[in-house]
């Protein structure tokens, strides 16, 4: 709905309209959520109220466990201890030929500041895209009292490595997390940034995480972005990307996983696509907990060689450091084969 709303505005009125109407959903969905809460609070527990905790518990707690897997940036960026990620990429394109990228990311958190602040270096973390050399940073992030895992929200200030240049920033981020009365969770996130040279840039993204069974999580993500400077960046300096990713956990026993992925980018006016990427990622352990290895296979249609198939294949490297290293992908998650308080055949 998002998606087709912004499609049908006009050119120039469609940065604005983005804008307005994702921090328009986060305001109304929040007030919703805060007057059901608020109804909530005055009726008594009952069995279908624990069974939908249940449930919306199992299913946040299944999205933690494969974005922990899957180095997810989301994770990383919320949970409060101190982390280093080392890896190291190669990848091969039919069109674009070899390249070798590696990178660094972690936080260190200030425990007596009471987990208030932390600094963050390595990757850009509000990116959707699994690993980006080009964009670096070093900040200094603080985490306001009283936020927790539903409604969050975080402050950046720093100094951001893009496309070759540096340049000092800052960054207001609102991320807020309804958890119905059902397997499916929905997740909003309001991001504004200021830099020195390119000035305010917006950035709203939607996720839904559903559980589909004991073997497959499904999460579409919808991602809206706006430059006041980078014009030329997309359209009008607005670029939407959408994401359907589907996880699938392999046997019980071993630390390994299968993410699909199709990813639609549309750039030059709002419509057009600029590339289509349709990739496999499998991630396992190796012999030690905390060392990671991943192969993705993928195709894709770049606009730029008339939408023509590209094949593409990449390889990585990483290990975790710090608190949190070891993840097993296979710790008693996913859903249930029967419902929440009930037993199992």
């Amino acid at each position: 709905m998002v998606l087709s709303f912004v499609l049908s505005c006009p050119n120039r009125a469609a940065p604005m309209f983005a804008a307005c109407l994702a921090l328009i959903m986060g305001i109304v969905l929040s007030s919703t959520g805060n007057r059901a809460h608020a109804d909530q609070s005055d009726v008594s527990s009952s069995t279908t109220e624990t069974g939908h905790n249940k449930w919306s518990r199992l299913t946040l707690d299944t999205a933690d466990r494969i974005d922990r897997f899957f180095s997810n940036q989301n994770v990383d960026d919320e949970n409060q201890e101190t982390r280093l990620r080392i890896y190291i990429k190669m990848r091969t394109d039919e069109n674009d030929g070899q390249s070798l990228g590696t990178g660094i990311r972690g936080k260190l958190s200030l425990p007596r500041t009471e987990q208030r602040l932390q600094i963050i270096f390595g990757q850009d973390d509000d990116s959707t895209t699994p690993v980006n050399t080009e964009d670096q940073n070093i900040s200094l992030r603080i985490r306001p009292a009283g936020t927790d895992s539903v409604r969050q929200m975080r402050f950046d200030a720093g100094i951001r490595k893009r496309v070759g240049s540096y340049q000092l920033f800052g960054r207001a981020r609102h991320r807020l997390t309804f958890d119905r009365a059902s397997r499916w969770v929905l997740s909003i996130t309001n991001s504004l940034h200021y830099f020195t040279k390119a000035k305010t840039e917006y950035r709203g993204q939607i996720t839904f995480d559903w559980p589909l069974s004991t073997r497959f999580f499904f999460r579409p993500t919808t991602q809206i972005r706006w430059y006041q400077n980078n014009t030329d960046k997309c359209n009008d300096g607005i670029c939407i990307d959408q994401y359907f990713t589907l996880y699938e956990r392999l046997r019980q026993q071993t630390t390994h996983a299968i993410a699909y992925d199709a990813e639609f980018f549309y750039r030059n006016r709002p419509g057009e696509l600029d590339d289509v990427v349709l990739k496999a990622r499998y991630r396992r352990t190796t012999g030690r907990d905390w060392l990671f290895w991943e192969i993705e296979p993928a195709v894709h249609f770049p606009a730029a060689d008339g939408h023509d198939l590209t094949y593409r294949i990449t390889f990585k490297l990483e290990g975790v450091f710090g608190y949190n290293d070891t993840v097993n992908v296979n710790d008693g998650w996913f859903i249930r084969p029967s419902a929440p308080g009930s037993k199992s055949n």
